[in-house]
């Protein structure tokens, strides 16, 4: 008699491995996921650390750079403010050695927080031979008087404090007034004839007339002239040729 066991268990060992190899096509792309998860977290982190770092080294890069540039601007400023210094300085020494009276070149250190007042204090006092009433002066013209001194240091009242008053004339006509300055900060020659022959432009200088003041010294320039509100004469506002807001370095006239 045909016996059948053989072929049945050939049959159902051969549906095994046929259904094992389906298994096993059909988990592979889960396996592989699986055998392969590791790797991509540890790829990620290597990846993200990469990032990390590099994006550290980019901050202390740009650090770095934002720092030199901050440096090479000061140094940038640090310069160009020596060479208007050096400019400036050798421009005053060059009129001190004109200048026609006895000068001390001073350094201006502090400046008035006054509202209306204008003054600076300068690094030269009595013991280098500034007096009160002294005239200061740039190579540019007037800039005021000491008013105050110390053993190394001086109070000067600049042109256009309030209570400054200087006599002046226009060097062009001869026509005489008084300059002084305003609440505000700014200079009027005032007192002057209704006839006077003044004209916007018109150079202003010192007449001689008041005590300390050598004639001649420039003081500004007309910018705008009117009449008195009581129609008996005229005042003109006086643009200094000194920077009086930004002076550095002046001189003192002792002689």
């Amino acid at each position: 008699m045909f016996n059948r066991k053989p072929y049945k268990a050939f049959f159902t060992g051969t549906i095994f491995i046929a259904l094992l190899i389906l298994s096993i096509s059909y988990l592979k792309p889960l396996i592989l996921n699986v055998l392969l998860f590791p790797s991509k977290i540890v790829s990620s982190f290597i990846a993200d650390t990469k990032a990390m770092v590099g994006y550290k080294f980019i901050q202390n890069e740009n650090r770095q750079l934002k720092k030199q540039i901050a440096s090479l601007i000061a140094n940038s400023i640090t310069v160009n403010e020596l060479a208007a210094e050096n400019d400036r300085l050798n421009r005053l020494l060059s009129f001190k050695k004109q200048a026609p009276f006895v000068t001390i070149a001073a350094r201006v250190i502090a400046r008035d927080s006054g509202n209306w007042s204008r003054g600076v204090v300068i690094d030269k006092g009595f013991k280098q031979g500034v007096k009160s009433g002294n005239v200061v002066i740039t190579e540019a013209g007037l800039a005021g008087r000491v008013v105050e001194v110390w053993a190394h240091a001086a109070k000067v009242m600049l042109l256009n404090d309030a209570n400054s008053a200087v006599s002046a004339s226009l060097q062009r006509s001869q026509s005489e007034g008084l300059a002084s300055g305003t609440l505000l900060g700014g200079i009027v020659m005032r007192y002057l004839e209704k006839d006077s022959d003044i004209a916007v432009g018109d150079i202003v200088v010192t007449s001689g007339l008041t005590r300390n003041y050598p004639s001649a010294i420039p003081l500004g320039s007309v910018a705008m002239v009117q009449e008195e509100s009581h129609g008996l004469g005229k005042y003109a506002t006086v643009k200094p040729f000194v920077d009086l807001k930004q002076v550095e370095e002046v001189l003192i006239i002792t002689q």
